[in-house]
């Protein structure tokens, strides 16, 4: 490198690239092929030049990808997994029988469009609403059958679901929304969804078992009557507060005998009516402005 150069070179400083027609970093060249003119790259000359342009603040290439980020979540498709039921051994039902659960590992799956899925889930509360029907209509051919419960009917006791037909079922101006939400099963038909997936044996041990749970729950609270005694009271011996569900259960005290020294809990049932018929008029209005903004 001459001495003139040299010493223009240094004058320029760190911020500065040092470059020439036949070799320039990356960034330089790019820079001063817009503002050196043809005679002077022809020259041959090497020449100082900024790696800025000034007055100009280049954006960095980070804020430029965040620029094109879209914030919106969208979804494509619904991946579905389907499991066989089991006894489930796992919940207790408010009636008799054996409970019902599901395989740790799903037996197959399958992938759908929003709009499919949508439309899978419409055929499927349609399903579950005309098996309810048939339901509903098979006990009461059986109670007429039965003059309304009096007599013993062996046409009655053949019946089955099978025997309803699909024309006297209509559900195609009924709202499927409308009303549905989970419904227990009956001991009996809980045995038969077990049988139709292969489920041979039945462990009748669960049926003892969800027995004596169901009465230990009925003995709960204290045995006070009225009035309750902290030294004799056994939810103030056991730590825990008197509660009172409906009249007398499960503690027996009132409210101003009760002298549990861990306090008392009383079910306000017009408190939880109002909140339920609160919840039940949000629901609808949602459902109205969501309605007037497809219109």
């Amino acid at each position: 490198m001459s001495g003139v150069l040299k010493r223009k070179y240094e004058e320029l400083g760190d911020d500065s690239t040092y470059c020439s027609s036949s070799s320039c970093s990356p960034l330089s060249s790019s820079a001063s092929s817009g503002w050196e003119s043809d005679e002077e790259s022809s020259r041959g000359e090497p020449k100082p030049c900024s790696a800025l342009t000034p007055g100009f603040t280049p954006t960095s290439i980070l804020k430029k990808s965040k620029r094109l980020k879209k914030n919106n979540v969208e979804f494509d498709r619904v991946t579905v997994f389907y499991f066989p039921r089991c006894q489930g051994f796992t919940s207790v039902p408010s009636r008799g029988g054996c409970t019902l659960g599901m395989v740790s590992k799903h037996s197959s799956s399958r992938q759908f469009t929003l709009a499919e899925f949508s439309k899978e889930q419409e055929n499927v509360r349609r399903k579950k609403l005309e098996e309810k029907l048939k339901e509903e209509k098979l006990e009461a051919l059986k109670w007429k059958l039965t003059m309304n419960g009096t007599k013993e009917s062996e046409e009655a006791n053949q019946l089955t679901i099978e025997d309803i037909s699909d024309d006297d079922i209509d559900v195609s101006n009924m709202d499927l929304e409308d009303g549905f939400f989970l419904q227990p099963y009956p001991a009996k038909k809980r045995r038969a969804l077990l049988k139709a997936v292969g489920v041979k044996k039945i462990d009748k041990e669960e049926k003892r078992e969800l027995h004596n749970i169901r009465l230990s729950r009925e003995d709960c609270g204290c045995d006070c009557r009225e009035v309750c005694d902290p030294e004799t009271c056994s939810c103030s011996l056991a730590g825990i507060k008197c509660q009172m569900d409906h009249t007398s259960f499960p503690c027996g005290c009132t409210k101003d005998g009760c002298g549990n020294t861990e306090g008392r809990i009383e079910f306000n049932q017009a408190r939880v009516q109002t909140h339920f018929i609160h919840t039940i008029m949000k629901l609808e209005l949602e459902k109205q402005q969501q309605s007037s903004e497809k219109v």
